[in-house]
């Protein structure tokens, strides 16, 4: 009877306590519950104000991106330098391949590696300043030496022709008339103010030097502690979604950053081989300028399309104040070069890095570009040709869940 009764209260009281487990998990999630309606709630009235404030809190965030800035500059410069340091990295540890590095061996040779590409990127940039400034500054002393000659010269020509075409002078007055006064007016209410307001107090050397400097310490931060941020990173990442979703975003990111990278450092080397072939043929032919328009036509070639055609429109100008023949030469050569660099040199050097057409490739510039201006010219193609790959994705997946074919060629004629 007594181990009866021992046995009945034990049940009772297992009972009773998993009805007490089981309402404080009803009770969590019923807090759960609230919590997140609470959550939602509250960011739906902070975005709500942040709409109706949108100029103060824009003004605001460039607050905090000015005060940022030399942590941006660093980030890139870390970016930029990666790739270096990854290649020195591996030269490094080729050298113990026979053996099984150890841990201390490895940091020693990371922290090696960080410094050679620094040091090869500083290196690069001081050669190239000092092979390319010197010249280009001796070329903007000669043109401004030679400008007003020279527009007096075709003023001069100019205005002969007009007084022997009395008719055309009037139309051509008149048209002259309305483009100087669109264009002052534009300078006027436009570009002044911003130089004053805006460029000019937040833009000086002292700023850049300033910036640059603590940038590159940074960029020696985010370097030796790559590993550690990336742990991080995955770790908040791993924390916050369920592991399918978080591996979908990781793999995504990596993604992007394959894209990126491949596509930023290697329209900077296609670029800067644009500009040693225009800087070689220009000085074999003794076109003028030959340094200053080829550095133009390089740094532009760097946005993709359209590039090319912003570099040549100032440089045809340049060369046309000295030689209008030699101009005409120029822009046929500009033609061919970019058929070089669209047919043979850019594929060679960027290969599939996008994956996208030439029609998507100019929809995203295009896009992009309208939306963030330079910037946006310069990383609206990877940035669509992630998001292109991740809808085609999301479509394939979609397709092979019903056990239809994935390939695009199936659809272009199909009926039903």
């Amino acid at each position: 009877m007594e181990s009866t009764h021992i046995l009945s209260l034990d049940r009772s009281v297992f009972v009773k306590d998993a009805e007490q487990v089981k309402q404080r998990f009803s009770l969590k999630e019923a807090f759960l519950n609230w919590i997140g309606l609470f959550l939602v709630l509250v960011a739906v009235v902070i975005l709500y104000f942040v709409i109706r404030n949108m100029s103060y809190f824009l003004k605001i965030t460039a607050g905090f991106i000015k005060i940022l800035m030399p942590v941006i500059y660093g980030a890139v410069i870390a970016y930029l330098v990666n790739p270096l340091c990854k290649r020195f990295y591996r030269l490094l540890c080729r050298t113990g391949k026979d053996k099984e590095l150890s841990d201390r061996t490895k940091k020693i040779f990371y922290s090696f590696s960080i410094i050679l590409g620094l040091v090869s990127g500083i290196l690069i940039i001081v050669i190239l300043g000092w092979m390319v400034f010197p010249e280009v500054y001796k070329s903007i002393l000669s043109m401004v030496d030679n400008l007003p000659e020279q527009v007096n010269h075709y003023y001069t020509e100019l205005t002969k022709w007009l007084t022997d075409n009395p008719y055309l002078a009037g139309h051509m007055q008149k048209m002259l008339l309305q483009v100087t006064d669109y264009f002052d007016a534009k300078m006027n209410s436009e570009l002044y103010p911003w130089l004053q307001k805006e460029l000019l107090p937040n833009v000086s050397f002292v700023s850049v030097l300033y910036n640059l400097f603590i940038g590159l310490i940074v960029a020696i931060y985010l370097l030796g502690s790559k590993r550690e941020f990336l742990g991080q990173a995955k770790k908040i990442l791993y924390s916050m979604f369920r592991k399918d979703q978080a591996d979908v975003i990781s793999h995504y990111t990596q993604l992007a950053n394959q894209m990126f990278s491949g596509f930023i450092v290697g329209k900077i080397v296609d670029s800067t081989i644009i500009g040693v072939i225009c800087f070689l043929f220009m000085s074999i032919f003794q076109f003028p300028y030959a340094l200053l328009v080829s550095l133009i036509v390089g740094v532009t070639n760097v946005i993709p399309v359209f590039g090319p055609y912003i570099g040549a429109v100032p440089s045809v100008l340049l060369i046309l104040i000295v030689n209008p023949v030699q101009a005409i030469y120029f822009a046929i050569w500009i033609i061919v070069l970019q058929q070089l660099d669209g047919n043979v040199i850019g594929p060679a050097i960027l290969g599939e890095s996008t994956g996208l057409s030439a029609f998507w490739v100019l929809f995203a510039i295009l896009l992009f570009g309208g939306l963030w201006g330079i910037l946006g010219m310069l990383v609206g193609v990877p940035l669509f040709a992630l998001i292109y790959q991740i809808i085609s994705d999301i479509v394939n997946a979609r397709l092979e869940r019903r056990k239809m074919s994935t390939i695009t060629d199936h659809y272009m004629d199909l009926k039903e």
